[in-house]
């Protein structure tokens, strides 16, 4: 019966872990009523074109969407963490 409390103790504790993600806010947008918070992607695309190709140039930043209530709350240096 010990042992039994104890599993349902770990699994109510494990199952109640939030996982985060959390961004600096380095610019924000406003497009036609929709509301957008810039960060730094996760992983920088390399330029591996030859002298023939075109190169990929990716985005210099990610982007969210945010309701207006939230972009009104943070400022650009702030950290924003998604619930």
């Amino acid at each position: 019966m010990r042992n039994l409390v104890l599993s349902l103790f770990f699994l109510f504790f494990y199952s109640c872990q939030k996982n985060e993600d959390c961004i600096t806010i380095l610019e924000k947008k406003s497009v036609n009523d929709k509301y957008y918070f810039l960060f730094e992607p996760e992983q920088n695309l390399k330029d591996n074109s030859g002298p023939n190709q075109s190169p990929n140039i990716p985005d210099q930043y990610s982007s969210g969407e945010v309701d207006d209530l939230t972009y009104l709350k943070y400022n650009i240096g702030d950290i924003y963490c998604d619930n």
